[in-house]
């Protein structure tokens, strides 16, 4: 009884942490929807209710929907509430933010101010994590190269070490190509777990039974002819251009999807300043929007914003404006923004100061995220030009282990025999460098852009990059026994 009441307690503390972690990725957002309805003149129980339709931030709707039940149902006073919700919290800054909300209420201060400048330490706060994250990529893409350039050391070592060559390693105790084959696909499988537990990006994965559907018959066609045999001295060759057309579909659509989200995350600002601009003169919230949603300069997100100022002409509910854009856009600031706006013009509010807080915070989003894509683009030339050197260099090592053992041997049918066999080693190492290469792809794409599916046109890159120097080396383009024949 007593271990499984241990065990219960850490389910419950690792539940907590995860809470936690949640409740702080959410809480700038929470910040800047409390601000801004407060500067438009609600209260704390109203912004609670709004809350509850705010479905983008999951976790902390939770907790606003304790509080609503606290006062609801228990009769509590809206503060008492909330400070009961503080003592509850498992994340301080949170309960650290209520606190000081109440405080000021009931100090009769001003609620703005200590809003405003919440919200402002908060995003400081927000832009220093996004910052560290960055060190932990570094940290991982640092270690996941030198475990690549380990393995192949370990390689060369004990074939170099071995008394009959690269091509007769199986007579051995240890066959030295099994480093190769298992251990990098492995390790990199180990890496990809660690990168999945890492945030995600503002888009989400792409449709994993669509990547399954368009990739598997090129792997399928590919796989028999290799087991088949159909087509000797090409299996390589298949293996890569298969991996490569079965990533074709996801990174098209990525590529789209990432297009269109970095035009929605340049636009969404835009067009709430030029709300913000046009309310000063007096004009009504909504046609303020349409005007600033008739712009033709947001690119791939002019078709969206264009429907958002018809629809409103057209005097469609904002809810159901709103629910359009959520089937079209998928990022996470882009959504929110729009989120937060509806929200303060369908409230009434749309005040002139309220708008140009909204801007201010639409900016200072895009402006962490785009520092922090900035910041994540060297990794992924380091990752390519790691992987690029030990995949060729790799591939060279065995050709160049292989062939010193065939020129050692002086009987001439095993001469053959060693040559068969090196050529069969060489084809079944350069199939496992290939899906090193593709997972490679996966993994670098998951720490940089944040998704899996971002991936895949990193993995086509790196392979066709192996393919290159799979048929260099089988063409005997470079050969560096040539190199130091002389």
């Amino acid at each position: 009884m007593s271990s499984l009441s241990f065990l219960k307690q850490i389910a419950k503390s690792e539940n907590e942490k995860k809470t936690k972690k949640k409740i702080e990725k959410e809480l700038p957002f929470f910040i800047s929807i409390v601000t801004l309805l407060a500067t438009s003149g609600f209260g704390p129980y109203t912004i609670f209710q709004k809350m509850h339709d705010i479905k983008l931030l999951p976790t902390i709707r939770q907790e606003s929907i304790k509080i609503l039940k606290r006062v609801d149902v228990l009769g509590l006073d809206p503060l008492a509430a909330m400070m009961e919700a503080k003592e509850k919290n498992t994340s301080r800054p949170f309960g650290e933010f209520l606190a000081g909300y109440v405080s000021s209420i009931q100090a009769g201060g001003n609620v703005v101010n200590y809003l405003t400048s919440k919200l402002n330490s908060t995003f400081e706060r927000y832009g220093d994590v996004e910052k560290s994250s960055v060190s932990t990529v570094k940290a991982l893409v640092e270690s996941f190269m030198t475990m690549q350039i380990v393995i192949l050391a370990v390689y060369i070592i004990i074939t170099a070490t071995s008394t009959t060559g690269a091509s007769e390693l199986t007579s051995q105790s240890f066959d030295a190509t099994y480093v190769i084959i298992i251990f990098p696909p492995i390790i990199s499988l180990m890496f990809i777990i660690m990168a999945h537990k890492m945030d995600s990006s503002n888009n989400p994965e792409l449709d994993f039974k669509k990547i399954i559907i368009f990739g598997i018959p090129s792997v399928a066609i590919a796989l028999t002819l290799v087991l088949l045999n159909l087509i000797p001295d090409f299996n390589a060759l298949i293996i890569g251009i298969s991996l490569i057309v079965a990533s074709l579909w996801p990174t098209i659509k990525y590529i789209k999807l990432g297009t269109f989200s970095r035009d929605a995350e340049d636009a969404t600002p835009q067009i709430l300043l030029d709300v913000a601009e046009a309310r000063k003169t007096g004009i009504a919230p909504e046609q303020c929007i349409i005007k600033a949603c008739k712009r033709k300069d947001f690119k791939s997100f002019n078709p969206v914003s264009s429907s958002i100022a018809s629809k409103l002409e057209w005097g469609v509910p904002i809810k159901k404006i709103y629910e359009s854009i959520e089937s079209s856009v998928k990022n996470f600031q882009v959504l929110i923004s729009f989120k937060i706006l509806f929200e303060i013009i369908s409230s009434g509010g749309g005040n002139v100061h309220t708008l140009d807080s909204l801007a201010a915070i639409a900016e200072k989003i895009r402006n962490i995220e785009k520092a922090k894509r900035e910041m994540l683009k060297p990794y992924i030339l380091i990752g390519f030009m790691i992987v690029s050197i030990t995949s060729f260099t790799t591939l060279m090592v065995i050709d160049s282990l292989t062939d010193i053992s065939i020129l050692s041997e002086l009987d001439e049918d095993k001469k053959l025999k060693l040559k068969e066999d090196a050529k069969s080693q060489f084809e079944m190492l350069s199939m496992t460098i290939l899906a090193q290469a593709w997972l490679a792809g996966l993994f670098l794409g998951k720490l940089t852009v944040g998704s899996f599916s971002g991936g895949f046109r990193l993995s086509v890159v790196l392979v066709a990059i192996t393919l290159i120097a799979i048929v260099t080396m089988q063409l005997g383009i470079f050969d560096i026994n040539a190199l130091f024949a002389k």
